[in-house]
C-alpha cells in the first residue's frame, strides 16, 4: 500500500483535535508491504454485534511526515521488523447483520 504526499492537519495536543482547535498543515507519505499469511481468523459475537475476518501476517513500513520547519523520516522499510501485523474486514453496530 502506497500513499504519497497526503495533506493533513497536525493537531497538538490530542484534545485540540477533538475540540476542532488550531492545527498546522502537514504532509505524510508511506509504503507498507504486507506478506506471508500466518493465520486466518474469523470472529463473530452476536451479543456484542461484532463480526470480522482477519489475516495475521508480516508487514514492513517506511514513512515520512513533514510540516513547516520540521521533517521526520523513518528508517528504510527493508530494515523494519514485524512484531504483529493484521489486516481485515469487520462489521459492528448498525452494520452488523449476524454471522456470515
Amino acid at each position: 500500500m502506497d500513499l504519497s504526499d497526503l495533506e493533513i492537519r497536525n493537531f497538538f495536543p490530542l484534545t485540540t483535535a477533538l475540540q476542532g482547535g488550531m492545527s498546522i498543515p502537514a504532509v505524510v507519505s508511506f509504503h507498507i508491504n504486507w506478506s506471508g499469511v500466518k493465520n486466518r481468523v474469523k470472529i463473530s459475537d452476536e451479543t456484542n454485534q461484532f463480526t470480522g475476518n482477519y489475516i495475521e501476517d508480516t508487514a514492513t513500513i517506511g514513512w515520512s511526515a513533514q510540516e513547516a520547519g520540521f521533517k521526520f523520516v523513518s528508517d528504510p522499510e527493508n530494515t523494519s521488523t514485524t512484531v504483529f501485523a493484521e489486516i481485515g474486514k469487520e462489521r459492528n453496530g448498525f452494520f452488523f447483520h449476524g454471522s456470515e
